[in-house]
């Protein structure tokens, strides 16, 4: 019988119910260094692995800490090997990630080349664009003609076919951009990419438009709300429409559960710790109105928890 690699048994269950190309794409790299690791310290099949499998991924574990790697990146590093062999990340003893030591896109004085690039004519439509709706690369890179489309409510979205996950999602367009989005799909075939191979490849920090597209959403709601004695409540309605068409398997008497939950009863929502200390830092905000957070988180983020907004997209 012909053994296979501790790489191909080791994908062969971490990549289960993984659709998402650029998940695909790390979990094998990652799969890769967890078995050159396991063959350099003698383990040399999967079965073997599989027998000392918590041992291992401890000794992976301080290995990746000797290396210097950041709390982060060790998370990333160890996710495929323990789902590949069936154990629970919360198993293994690793550092804390601490929200405070986020840093993509926050470095202005980082990514020159793709500072010049963001202004060149050639990338002007895919800048106009990620200003409008703020996406993931991978995800501007797929859109087609097709995806300019209505949400539940009525608003013009643009449908995301494949987001983080896999998943589809919904990014809702604000009312100011309405005619520059209609204005970049009106050429576009139904079947027809978006944007071409070559407007894609850039160096633009498109991560950091998405930021700021969720930081103007935020602001355009806060206004609305503090305008608009009536505005809240229609909101509310909104948010508990998208939640029952993106949660179906729980939407029996949990989508006003999961509102109230996050809402509650328009207490602000206060940023603690590093991220407080962060926000001050950069003259942020460190009280956010919880309703419009919510809907840049649903609407715009395609996020159902408050803290991942605040924490990688208002500071």
């Amino acid at each position: 019988m012909t053994r296979k690699s501790i790489q191909y048994e080791l994908l062969q269950c971490a990549l289960k119910g993984i659709t998402d190309n650029h998940t695909i794409v790390a979990y094998k790299k990652d799969c890769k260094l967890f078995a050159n690791y396991c063959r350099s310290q003698g383990w040399n099949t999967y079965e073997a692995v599989m027998l000392e499998r918590y041992s291992i991924l401890q000794a992976y574990e301080r290995h990746l800490e000797k290396c210097d790697y950041t709390a982060s990146t060790i998370h990333r590093r160890l996710s495929a090997p323990c789902k590949g062999l069936g154990i629970n990340m919360r198993e293994i003893k690793k550092p804390k990630r601490l929200s405070g030591q986020i840093i993509r896109s926050r470095d202005i004085s980082a990514n020159k080349q793709g500072r010049k690039e963001a202004g060149k004519a050639k990338y002007s439509r895919l800048v106009t664009l990620q200003n409008c709706v703020g996406i993931r690369r991978s995800e501007l890179a797929r859109l087609k003609g097709k995806d300019l489309c209505r949400d539940e409510s009525g608003y013009l979205c643009v449908r995301v076919e494949r987001g983080k996950g896999g998943k589809e999602q919904l990014q809702r367009v604000l009312v100011s951009d309405i005619d520059l989005v209609k204005g970049i799909f009106a050429s576009v075939a139904d079947n027809q990419k978006v944007f071409s191979s070559e407007e894609m490849k850039n160096k633009i920090d498109l991560h950091m438009i998405r930021r700021e597209q969720a930081q103007r959403a935020y602001s355009y709601y806060l206004e609305r709300i503090r305008g608009d004695p009536d505005y809240s409540a229609k909101a509310k309605r909104e948010l508990i429409k998208r939640y029952a068409v993106y949660n179906k398997s729980r939407t029996e008497g949990k989508p006003v559960e999961w509102l109230e939950k996050n809402v509650k009863q328009g207490q602000p929502y206060y940023v603690r710790g590093d991220n407080r200390s962060k926000a001050l830092a950069q003259n942020k905000p460190v009280e956010y109105d919880r309703l419009a957070l919510l809907m840049v988180s649903v609407f715009h983020l395609s996020h159902w928890r408050l803290d991942v907004t605040v924490t990688n997209y208002m500071i």
